[in-house]
């Protein structure tokens, strides 16, 4: 995400004149930002984050229009990767427009533009941005003190774990079912050995008594178990039908969806050579591209992206008709279960009423019920083949839930990071001459030590503490090039005050320096006197007529 300009009126304290700030594409500068209390130096972080993100933490949108004039508006552009992204947002009235590469974006079928935005286009949610980009004195929550909870989520979205955990969250979704399917199965097995007993029960008592009285009775009671058990035979081969046909149906849409991400990749890929040669001259040497060769190589690329584009919309509709299958499938399923389960119950009511009659059965009787019995046995031992299958499945969903975890591939992706991390503070922490070493561990816990021992981060100053959390952002920022490499802003409001003359000096001194090689427009807001010889701009921030004005001079 690489911010060119940010245009804005009416925002809090602002007026109705237009207030401008543009970033230069191919280096970065330092700005010094000053003004007294109130007057709107802040401001100018918020118009950022509310046109990029649509809210301001802390604030109710109804109080960000100014109190006079109302018709908050403002103006952003930035690019993100190869789009050129177009931002105009208002409240009284409200606004909300996008556009992307110069086309407005269609909302049409869209759940949520915000959502689209974040995790397709910037690829950096709220509160990363938020936290790391705009480093404000009154609501920094210092890496030193963090609590857990928050340093786990900065961390997942800014080395891009997220996409681990929702694998993790669907693994566990999938283990908790089988659970519940294993012990549903348990349950049935309860019940088979339970009726297996009360028939073996009954068989034994009729035997004793010898008698033939209710022979009718229990000849109708044999017939109606007999009928309802082949019933469920029947249905059980129709549920088994079913759950093949969803496990091809789910095979399908995941063919499609693999199928939908190639394609995805090769129009990115496409993309891209379009790009080049609708420049019209390669970027490394200069050559033109525009010879008929190029052109039919242009044509071809064309080609080949309406193809793709019309092949991923194929795909799509093929996934969507596999899902309404799966659905129409599972429902079916669960019509039949609920049924087998109703005849169970039908059952049990059977042979309660067979177990009670105390007549004495003829030998045709014995059969029918020792059959009975033997169909019994057959089911308790598909059962306990199937639960056995399902705890196999348990056991590996529960292994996979354990490699995606904090101690898996997490563990292992961090301890690539901590190195580079660890070795920028290690440097940064000389420079700044603290007497104090700082390292990351492999669970993310922030170490000090000091004379060899460990301390409490909260035994430290307030500048100590300033000092420690400016180098851990630093270090943080160079990674997150990495990963975000149009990355081009920081702001650091405040975050000077309590820290010595020297430490700002290391800090402006280590600050320029990281900002020339990132490439990062920093604003710094300091109440102290500061060095203008260190800064490249200088941003006035004044009232005029009850409302705040800036002037952007440069400094020679």
């Amino acid at each position: 995400m690489r911010i060119d300009s940010i245009t804005f009126k009416n925002f809090a304290s602002y007026g109705n004149k237009l207030q401008t700030i543009e970033f230069e594409q191919d280096y970065s500068e330092l700005f010094l930002t000053l003004g007294k209390n109130g007057d709107g130096k802040t401001t100018i972080a918020n118009a950022i984050i509310f046109a990029l993100y649509g809210k301001v933490e802390g604030v109710k949108l109804g109080d960000l229009p100014n109190r006079i004039n109302r018709e908050l508006w403002v103006h952003i552009k930035l690019r993100c990767g190869s789009i050129d992204v177009d931002i105009e947002r208002g409240l009284d009235p409200g606004i909300f427009t996008v556009k992307l590469n110069g086309v407005e974006f269609d909302k049409a079928g869209k759940k949520s533009v915000q959502e689209y935005l974040e995790e397709e286009v910037y690829g950096i949610p709220y509160h990363v941005f938020k936290n790391i980009i705009i480093l404000s004195i009154n609501d920094f929550k210092s890496f030193l003190t963090m609590n857990n909870s928050d340093k786990k989520q900065i961390i997942d979205k800014m080395f891009g774990f997220s996409v681990l955990n929702e694998m993790q969250q669907k693994i566990k979704e999938e283990r908790r079912n089988i659970k519940l399917e294993i012990s549903a199965y348990d349950s049935e097995l309860n019940q088979i050995m339970e009726s297996i007993q009360s028939v073996r029960s009954k068989l034994n008592t009729l035997l004793e008594e010898s008698s033939q009285k209710n022979k009718e009775r229990i000849k109708q009671l044999k017939d109606e178990l007999t009928e309802l058990n082949d019933t469920v035979k029947g249905l059980n081969a129709d549920r088994n039908g079913l759950a093949s046909q969803i496990g091809t149906s789910k095979e399908e849409y995941e063919d499609s969806r693999s199928e939908a991400s190639k394609l995805k990749h090769e129009i990115e890929y496409l993309k891209k050579k379009i790009n080049l040669y609708e420049e019209g001259h390669c970027p490394t040497c200069e050559t033109k591209l525009d010879s008929e060769w190029h052109n039919q190589k242009l044509d071809t690329y064309n080609d080949k992206l309406k193809d793709s584009a019309d092949q991923i919309k194929q795909q799509k509709e093929l996934m969507d008709l596999a899902k309404q299958k799966t659905d129409q499938l599972g429902n079916d399923k669960r019509e039949i279960e609920s049924k087998i389960s109703q005849i169970k119950y039908d059952m049990q009511t059977l042979k309660n009423e067979l177990i009670k009659i105390k007549e004495t059965a003829d030998s045709d009787q014995f059969e029918h019920l020792n059959k009975l019995i033997s169909d019994f046995e057959e089911k308790e031992a598909d059962k306990s083949k199937e639960s056995s299958k399902l705890s196999n499945e348990y056991q590996f969903t529960e292994m996979v839930e354990n490699i995606l975890g904090e101690d898996g591939v997490k563990n292992l992706a961090v301890k690539t990071i901590l190195p580079g991390l660890n070795t920028n503070i290690a440097a940064m922490t000389q420079t700044m001459h603290l007497s104090f070493h700082i390292r990351f561990d492999e669970k993310f816990n922030c170490i000090i030590n000091h004379l060899g021992e460990e301390i409490n981060p909260m035994t430290l100053s307030t500048g100590e503490r300033k000092k420690a959390d400016f180098i851990i952002i630093i270090a943080i920022i160079k990674i997150l090039k990495l990963r975000f490499p149009q990355l081009n802003l920081l702001f650091l409001d405040e975050l000077l005050s309590s820290v010595d003359n020297d430490g700002v000096h290391n800090i402006l001194k280590i600050l320029s320096q990281v900002i020339k090689e990132n490439r990062i427009n920093t604003f710094v807001i300091n109440h102290s006197v500061l060095p203008h010889e260190i800064f490249d701009k200088k941003i006035q921030i004044y009232r005029e007529n009850g409302f705040s004005k800036l002037e952007i001079e440069r400094i020679e």
